[in-house]
């Protein structure tokens, strides 16, 4: 059970989580971000949010559970004052609880292109509410809270990737607009922002993380091109449906509607 005085370090503390889809590079800003002076910066690090991710839809309450018993004592072992963990798992039920807590976490809001991230994910089979790895670590169109999506059991799986990323858009929106009217820390990037100084300077500058030193821009300028999270599912060489266009246009129809 997390102690009275470990809640005091949460907010003595900086603690930094992501926004973002998956696909969209998590893995090489966790890379990126632990050249920050001080910081301890994680990808997906245990206990895995996705052990819980299914049941928390159905009961926000497991989602607390989870953080106090679990996931806020493991970050509070760590010795650094600066704690980021870009796992895109935490923004599907797991900040609400958190900020209900008193902590309030810097936000970074990883963006890509909503077909390169749906394209990525119906060629790695990961497809939303329908199969394993869909389920346990992406949301569902049955999920509760959700965009609502009509007659989602017959849509095609590039479908339901693609709504996906629409569903995780509104809760960036949403979360902006939270925490730009709280004057919270909120910063937002994408894979090709942070390939350039200018892009890496902005996000240290609008999280207020301590700038890098020499060194550690010379490492990153060294590293930033280096793939961190290389997949084998282009490999694989599964074609995408060749009418893109008129597949997206539907679940933006069925969404608005």
């Amino acid at each position: 059970m997390t102690q009275p005085n470990t809640l005091e370090k949460f907010r003595d503390n900086k603690l930094v989580f992501t926004v973002a889809t998956g696909r969209c590079g998590t893995a090489f800003f966790a890379e990126i971000l632990r050249l920050v002076p001080g910081a301890e910066s994680l990808h997906e690090p245990e206990p895995e949010y996705a052990d819980v991710l299914r049941e928390v839809q159905g009961n926000p309450e497991k989602a607390r559970d989870f953080l106090i018993e679990r996931k806020l004592p493991a970050i509070a072992a760590q010795s650094s004052s600066i704690y980021i963990e870009t796992s895109h798992l935490f923004c599907k039920g797991f900040l609400e609880p958190l900020l209900e807590m008193g902590i309030v976490p810097a936000l970074l809001w990883i963006r890509r292109d909503h077909r390169a991230v749906a394209s990525s994910m119906f060629r790695a089979g990961t497809i939303p509410g329908r199969t394993d790895k869909g389920l346990r670590f992406y949301l569902s169109p049955g999920d509760p809270g959700v965009l609502n999506l009509s007659g989602w059991h017959a849509l095609h799986d590039y479908q339901l990737c693609y709504w996906y990323c629409l569903e995780i858009e509104r809760r960036g929106r949403e979360y902006r607009e939270l925490y730009l009217a709280n004057n919270w820390l909120w910063a937002e990037t994408s894979l090709e922002d942070i390939n350039t100084v200018a892009g890496l300077r902005q996000v240290i500058d609008d999280l207020e993380l301590p700038k890098l030193n020499m060194i550690n821009w010379l490492r990153y300028l060294n590293n930033r091109r280096r793939k961190v999270n290389p997949t084998s599912v282009h490999k694989q060489r599964i074609a995408l449906p060749a009418n893109l266009d008129e597949l997206e246009l539907q679940v933006r129809e069925r969404v608005a509607g």
